[in-house]
């Protein structure tokens, strides 16, 4: 059989390119993974993963599952039923795919259907993995566990398709904000059928229902977009790289992204005003907030911090409230540090203790939100009304008076009679 015949239809031309894709995710994986090593790896993994999860079928559950509400379960399953759509374009399909209409249309259709394949088989290995908790804590067993898959997939189909066509059609923030709205729709209308409705099937099916009609509508419509076709492309090759993106940045780090001009804080004037510290704590701490990463990972850490505080008991969550409040603490004055210790900072004539002094006064502002967050979330578990926002109060002031100290860095540059000697 000869090339032509071999494309002689889209179906054709479809699974040649989702070969040539996991062949791409092959060779990416093989460039950072020795096979002969991963199975002396996977094996005793897997025997130990059988094993543990043999345990939560037949021993009592981990104490931390009852802390874990339906609610929360299914919305974890929903992100995990989530992913992007693969549309397999090329940019060299604008010389000829393109003006195919019924090849453009069978292309698109059988891509469409692999990437919700795929984001369902991905679903079901996690939900098998999530099964113990939701049968033996939640009693979620036979049609109700059924229905509660059916309805999960087809909410996380709609999402993904809807987010997709909002990549291919929108730009910046819009884009990210749409996006974001839409992925919360999703989650806000789970978890409702899931309070209010998990035991009426009549009411559940009919909304599976709804959502496959919203399925073949928003298929309709992606298929009927013009003017796309380049942004699809770009959003299959980053689609595509995914899997290779994030090995390199394993690797080598992740680039520092450029910016003529910075987005945040932009006209926010002086934080500080007075003594040449405060002036340098306000550069600082704008420093801080402005990378990308630093602004990423501290908004991940107040965030995660709070169910941390939140479920353990009275004596495992005062442990935890004074671990993350220091760990973010030494987390910040590093990110202090690497501001104080840059090279264009050997110009400036700030002497070691102005450094320390800036440095305090940057970080306790940083930590007043987590530390008052935080405080709040021990506050209101351990005590009632009045008295845990007074407790919350007492916490956050002791935090972000004492760990900022404890924290600091003794050392920033060294002093001019030393670097004389």
């Amino acid at each position: 059989m000869n090339r032509s015949q071999q494309l002689s239809h889209p179906g054709a031309l479809f699974w040649r390119r989702v070969l040539a894709h996991w062949t791409y995710q092959r060779k990416s994986l093989a460039t950072v993974v020795d096979w002969i090593v991963m199975i002396y790896i996977l094996i005793p993994g897997l025997l130990l993963g059988g094993g543990l999860y043999r345990e939560l079928w037949t021993s009592p559950l981990p104490g931390w599952a009852q802390f874990l509400p339906l609610q929360a379960v299914v919305v974890i399953l929903l992100f995990m039923f989530s992913g992007r759509v693969l549309l397999f374009l090329e940019e060299a399909d604008v010389l000829f795919l393109r003006q195919q209409r019924e090849w453009m249309k069978g292309l698109l259709i059988r891509g469409m259907a692999y990437s919700h394949a795929m984001s369902a088989l991905k679903g079901l290995l996690f939900t098998l993995l999530a099964l113990p908790i939701l049968v033996r804590e939640h009693e979620i067993t036979g049609g109700t566990l059924i229905t509660l898959l059916v309805i999960t997939v087809v909410c996380a189909w709609c999402t993904n398709l809807w987010a997709g066509m909002i990549r291919s059609s929108c730009k910046g923030w819009r884009q990210h904000l749409l996006i974001y709205a839409v992925r919360w729709l999703s989650v806000g209308l789970l978890t409702l059928l899931v309070s209010l409705w998990l035991e009426v099937y009549a009411v559940l099916w009919t909304i599976v229902v709804i959502l496959l009609i919203v399925l073949i509508l928003l298929s309709r419509r992606r298929l009927a977009m013009h003017g796309t076709f380049m942004a699809d492309t770009r959003e299959d090759a980053r689609t595509r790289i995914q899997l290779t993106e994030k090995l390199l940045v394993q690797a080598v780090g992740k680039p520092p992204s450029v910016r003529s001009k910075t987005w945040f804080m932009r006209k926010s004037g002086r934080l500080f005003k007075g003594t040449a510290e405060k002036r340098l704590a306000d550069a600082g701490l704008k420093a801080i907030l402005r990378h990308p990463e630093s602004l990423t990972l501290y908004i991940q850490i107040t965030l995660v911090g709070i169910p941390a505080v939140w479920l353990p008991p009275l004596i495992i969550k005062i442990v935890v409230y004074i671990a993350l409040v220091l760990m973010i603490s030494y987390w910040l004055n590093t990110r202090w540090a690497v501001f104080a210790k840059a090279e264009f900072m050997h110009v400036l004539p700030f002497t070691n203790e102005q450094h320390r002094s800036a440095g305090i006064l940057a970080v306790r502002t940083l930590l007043a939100l987590p530390a008052f967050l935080y405080s709040l979330v021990a506050g209101l578990t351990l005590f009632q009304g009045g008295v845990g926002w007074l407790a919350a109060l007492a916490l956050t002031a002791a935090a972000v008076m004492i760990a900022p100290s404890l924290m600091s860095w003794p050392m920033y540059r060294e002093d001019k009679h030393q670097q004389d000697e």
